[in-house]
């Protein structure tokens, strides 16, 4: 049956596809020679590079999308200019390719000292009480990008872009699903981030535990959204967030959440929680996290496809 499914949903896709593409400039439209071009295959489970190649003299690159591996994957080609990658639109086994896929890659302007003014497009937020008594919180972070170009700082010792996290912070750890571990450093309750800001974006993961019962959120960044979900744990009071949908949330969590649309900088957030809580189990944890990094990749597809044009 699922065989069958898979006949049904992409009746092209029992033979290997040729995409033929082209790297080229943001500022002048002029072929890239020498990107480093890989495909990548995207399952429900995993991601990996697939095939590469190198683009000639006129920014030409050939790759193959092999279906048979698996009908229902995506796939998405991304060209590496200056360290940074670059992705053109994505792509299924069986659909019409374009005679041309193109990439656009853009120049890295060197800045000096951390980027100033920057932009947080969704910044998701996870508290739930621990089994030592401490609040854990997991946080999902979306950065803006800057259109047509990448930035880069001169120095190596200074970050590109910093956040402020609530005092007192205990045990921050990076997560999968954000920036390489390497990327990201703590100093006291601020994280640093040492890497390229691509026109698209970057996205933080981390997490952390701190004393009860308030949670505040230093606002340095204007921010689009900030979603606030409280796992097993009701909030008492709250400042500058508003009750919001919960639909979404896996069915008995005991979850809510709480949003905030338009955030400038020096906007007190806060929540003050009920002293009663139950320890949340981690398999629940995960799972919320992972609905915040399926939004948090949404909206970085906008980004990206706004970088794009």
């Amino acid at each position: 049956m699922l065989a069958l499914a898979g006949v049904l949903l992409f009746p092209d896709a029992s033979y290997a596809q040729v995409v033929e593409g082209v790297v080229i400039s943001g500022r002048d439209s002029a072929a890239v020679p020498g990107a480093v071009v890989l495909m990548h295959r995207i399952t429900a489970s995993a991601g990996e590079v697939v095939d590469s190649s190198t683009a000639d003299s006129r920014g030409r690159f050939s790759l193959t999308m092999n279906a048979a591996d698996d009908p229902a994957a995506l796939y998405a080609v991304a060209a590496l200019n200056d360290g940074v990658s670059y992705f053109g639109r994505a792509l299924h086994p069986g659909m019409e390719l374009p005679d041309q896929y193109t990439i656009v890659v853009h120049e890295t302007e060197t800045i000096d000292g951390t980027l100033a003014e920057s932009r947080i497009s969704l910044r998701h937020v996870v508290v739930s009480p621990s089994a030592h008594g401490l609040l854990q919180i997991t946080e999902v972070v979306d950065v803006a990008g800057v259109p047509d170009r990448a930035l880069a700082t001169a120095s190596v010792v200074d970050p590109i872009w910093t956040i402020e996290l609530p005092s007192g912070i205990q045990s921050w750890t990076p997560m999968p699903g954000g920036l390489p571990a390497e990327a990201v450093s703590i100093v006291g309750n601020r994280v640093e981030v040492r890497a390229k800001l691509p026109p698209s974006g970057m996205r933080l993961a981390f997490s952390y535990f701190r004393d009860g019962p308030d949670v505040d959120l230093p606002i340095a960044h204007p921010t689009d959204r900030i979603e606030v979900i409280l796992v097993g744990v009701e909030a008492k009071s709250v400042v500058g967030v508003s009750p919001g949908t919960s639909a979404d949330l896996p069915p008995g969590s005991n979850a809510t959440r709480f949003v905030a649309v338009g955030v400038e900088p020096g906007t007190e957030v806060g929540l003050t929680l009920e002293s009663e809580s139950a320890p949340t189990g981690p398999v629940l944890i995960w799972v919320l996290v992972g609905l915040a990094l399926l939004a948090a990749a949404g909206l970085s597809a906008v980004m990206a496809r706004r970088s794009a044009h």
